[in-house]
């Protein structure tokens, strides 16, 4: 069986030198940040939240720093409502909740947000946008974290899936809030996936969260293989838990850029 080729490698020395005290048993008692094996449904808006978030975009539409997106993504459509990955109110740059939108607003690949934080003192707008090529990749999830730094404030997280062709790879990404401005904490490999004519392998990673002002990052890692061509069909191997992973205490990330349009 050829080595997965994708996350294996990265993963499995994770599992083996970080000296995580904590059991898989442990780990998952802990609060779920994201399930790669979960679909989640896209955003089903009230009644109004889509009146929300339709004026919403209408005003937004109307800045000629919306309009003026198109000269660098031309396939944008602006802010549409129908392609609102999440709204919600909740506090996420002060104590105060406001009304948080997140636009998926480039039609083509790569994908681009724009975050937009609305109430009663405004309306502000950042456009998330990836630093390097990833015509290949699309957004896929997108939800809030409840204060999982315990500082007061919500964060977000995001995921983003690429590939083409025998492989497939997810990333999950968490913004949040700091310093007046959006800014990207962390980022975690959590799926990905390789079939040839002979064989194919899977791996997904479930991550918890032991909250704190400094928190500790944990994944539960899965694994499948299997080979193509013998009886054994991709729906009945079953996945084996190879191990807990503890990450880091920081990440950097430098595949996103976070410009502030007003």
């Amino acid at each position: 069986m050829t080595p997965f080729r994708l996350l294996g490698g990265l993963l499995l020395s994770l599992v083996l030198s970080s000296g995580a005290a904590q059991t898989v048993a442990e780990v998952q008692k802990l609060p779920l940040v994201h399930d790669p094996s979960l679909k989640t449904p896209r955003a089903q808006l009230s009644t109004a939240d889509q009146q929300a978030v339709t004026t919403l975009a209408r005003t937004l539409n109307a800045r000629p720093e919306i309009q003026g997106l198109k000269q660098k993504w031309p396939y944008s459509k602006g802010a549409q409502p129908n392609d609102v990955l999440f709204t919600i109110t909740a506090p996420f740059r002060s104590g105060t909740p406001e009304r948080l939108t997140v636009f998926n607003i480039y039609e083509g690949e790569p994908p681009v947000l724009l975050f937009v934080l609305s109430g009663s003192g405004g309306i502000t707008a950042d456009l998330i946008e990836p630093v390097w090529n990833m015509n290949l990749c699309i957004v896929q999830q997108g939800y809030s974290l409840r204060d999982v730094d315990q500082n007061g404030l919500r964060e977000v997280a995001f995921s983003i899936g690429c590939g083409d062709g025998p492989w497939r790879s997810r990333t999950l990404y968490i913004v949040r809030y700091g310093q007046d401005r959006w800014a990207f904490w962390r980022s975690f490999p959590v799926e990905s996936s390789f079939g040839a004519e002979s064989e194919g392998s899977e791996e997904q990673v479930k991550i918890y969260i032991q909250k704190g002002q400094t928190p500790q990052f944990y994944g539960v890692l899965n694994r499948k293989a299997w080979e193509i061509n013998s009886t054994s069909k991709k729906s009945s191997v079953p996945d084996v838990t190879v191990g807990v992973i503890k990450y880091a205490p920081t990440s950097l990330n430098e595949a996103w850029r976070v410009r502030h349009l007003f």
